[in-house]
Order: C-alpha cells, then sequence, then structure tokens
C-alpha cells in the first residue's frame, strides 16, 4: 500500500474528527481484485470522506474511479472498463444498529478500534467490477463469428400428424 495511506484506521474516530482521504494507489496492490482482470496496470482513484451526520451517525462516503482492462467474454481480447463506484455508509457497531438506520445509508459493520481500510477498498473495488465484460458489437473481433437470426437457414420441421391426413381421405 502506499506509504502515507492508512491502513489500519479507528473509524468511528476518523468521523468524529472529520478526516477526509484523497489518493491514487496501484490498482496492483489489490491481489484479489487483480485476478478478476486481464492486467494489472492502472491506477485507481480514492476519495473518502468520514463525517457526522445532523443525527451523529458516523458516515464514510466517496468514490472509487479507475480504468481496469477486463477480458471480453465474447472475443477474450483485453477491453478498458471504466468504473466509477459511489458509496454511502453507516459504520455502525452492532448489528442491531442496521434495523434504525436512515434509507440513505448502506450499513458498515465495523469493530470501533481497527478498521482496513485497505480490505474495504478492495471490497468495494471487486464489487464494481462487471461480471460478464463484452466489447461494443461494432468494435468486438467474434462478431465476424456470430449470425443474423435472418441469416439462420429456416428449415420447415415436419409434421408428424401429416400421415394420419392421408389415412382420414
Amino acid at each position: 500500500m502506499s506509504e502515507n495511506f492508512p491502513d489500519q484506521i479507528s473509524p468511528i474516530n476518523f468521523a468524529r474528527n472529520g478526516k477526509s482521504i484523497q489518493q491514487t494507489l496501484a490498482i496492483r496492490e489489490f491481489e484479489r481484485a487483480c485476478s478478476m482482470l486481464a492486467n494489472e496496470s492502472g491506477n485507481l482513484t480514492v476519495k473518502l470522506l468520514f463525517t457526522l451526520d445532523e443525527s451523529n451517525l458516523p458516515i464514510l462516503s466517496g468514490s472509487l474511479e479507475a480504468t481496469l482492462q477486463l477480458n471480453c467474454q465474447r472475443c477474450m481480447e483485453p477491453m478498458d472498463i471504466t468504473i466509477e463506484s459511489p458509496f454511502n455508509m453507516a459504520l455502525i457497531v452492532k448489528e442491531a444498529e442496521e434495523e434504525t438506520l436512515p434509507e440513505e445509508y448502506e450499513a458498515l459493520l465495523v469493530d470501533e478500534k481497527t478498521f482496513s481500510l485497505r480490505d474495504f477498498i478492495e471490497d468495494e473495488l471487486i464489487l464494481a467490477i462487471p461480471v460478464i465484460a463484452n466489447h461494443a458489437a461494432d468494435q468486438c473481433g467474434a462478431t465476424q463469428f456470430l449470425q443474423d437470426a435472418t441469416e439462420l437457414p429456416s428449415k420447415e420441421r415436419e409434421n408428424p400428424f401429416q400421415v394420419l391426413e392421408q389415412l382420414k381421405k
């Protein structure tokens, strides 16, 4: 992880003090996320803001932005995908607190004293990566192998009851 990027923090204290973090990190620093990518090049821009809302609820809001290389699932060639993943989370220390949260917040269960920013960022990055990536049809190398439904030969199926029609006569 980058030298001046904190990994272990006290999230509730960060929220009480109104801390913010904005940093660019190398994608290769996130091992689990890299296993889903075509290559490990590129950077991830992280913007985090720890605050207390009007009801004194600790909040973590921010966004992740990156251009990643994934393999197109049609032609298997690398392609660039730009992700922008905003989040707005209420930091809770007990699961029971989730039921009382306002709807605009997603719950994030944290330990009051230690919280791994690196793991949180990597989890959010993994959630932002599309499950299936495809080039646009006009840019994909596999389009030459795709057939339009109108080009498919139409083969009339033989009706198995046609024989009965002849017996009826």
